[in-house]
């Protein structure tokens, strides 16, 4: 079982996400059929699902790389995100190139842990940074802060790193509460979101090796509830105020590694969000 608050786990995620938050990027495209409000939903790249998201012939990627350092209890993180736009899955399999780039997106944030019993811990985090986008869409200025609950099953053990020492099966409950803000440099109005996550995810050997590693699967379902949702980027409407997701991620224990960084899990799932829908491929913790 993975542990999302151990330092060499958090540092070595990088993530594939192909996302629903990006488009104002590339709002002098859609302007013709969505409102100014639309245009603020890119700058939450860094915290809405993934996916490949196509409409009116269009189509959108988000890659993500998460990385993080930690130091006396403390983890600092630096997500980038990098938004596409009209790039899709078979250009990847054609080794055709994407045209451009729409957005790139630099949040750094601040998270402390706090253990309440062996198996329960909290994650206070706080972020805030900025997006560039190309062409003559606004900048945005992006401020976020919540809380994230880790709960697994009683008798959890950690290794000498902080991470889970997996038994042959495993259950985590997760939680959280992510409040974030967009601000645009510009004439379009900002938005905002809060969002409470629940999932639930569980982690099984398999009788497959690698060599001397074991091939573990990680089947999860999760579900997304907005207070008050992000304005959709698709259709200048607000988002799903429910959206849910369900797919599994596999990984090698123990794990290996190279240039001292832990492999991550390689992931996929659907993600049921109204016009949002779509698969998800994911490198890394699915949440």
């Amino acid at each position: 079982m993975r542990r999302r608050t151990s330092p060499a786990r958090t540092s070595a995620r990088l993530a594939l996400l192909i996302g629903s938050a990006s488009l104002p990027a590339w709002s002098g495209l859609l302007a013709s059929t969505a409102g100014d409000q639309a245009f603020a939903s890119y700058a939450f790249a860094p915290e809405l699902g993934s996916g490949i998201y196509e409409t009116n012939g269009r189509a959108l990627q988000i890659y993500r790389l998460p990385f993080a350092f930690e130091r006396e209890g403390w983890r600092l993180t630096l997500p980038v995100t990098v938004g596409l736009l009209d790039f899709r899955s078979s250009d990847v399999i054609n080794l055709n190139l994407p045209r451009g780039i729409g957005s790139v997106s630099l949040v750094p944030g601040i998270e402390r842990d706090f253990g309440i019993t062996d198996n329960w811990s909290l994650t206070q985090f706080s972020k805030a940074g900025y997006t560039k986008a190309s062409g003559n869409a606004a900048d945005a200025v992006l401020f976020g802060l919540g809380l994230r609950s880790n709960l697994r099953r009683p008798g959890v053990q950690f290794d000498e790193d902080g991470a889970v020492k997996p038994r042959s099966q495993e259950f985590l409950l997760y939680n959280e509460l992510n409040l974030a803000v967009a601000d645009l440099r510009g004439p379009p109005p900002g938005d905002h979101f809060l969002r409470l996550r629940t999932a639930v995810e569980g982690d099984f050997a398999t009788p497959l090796a690698v060599g001397e590693r074991r091939l573990r699967v990680a089947p999860y379902t999760l579900l997304d509830a907005y207070i008050n949702p992000p304005t959709s980027p698709l259709t200048g409407r607000d988002a799903d105020r429910y959206q849910k997701e369900i797919g599994f991620s596999l990984s090698l224990y123990p794990r290996s590694s190279r240039l001292g960084i832990a492999l991550p899990a390689l992931g996929v799932s659907y993600r049921i969000a109204g016009e949002l829908s779509g698969w998800r491929l994911a490198i890394g913790a699915p949440f």
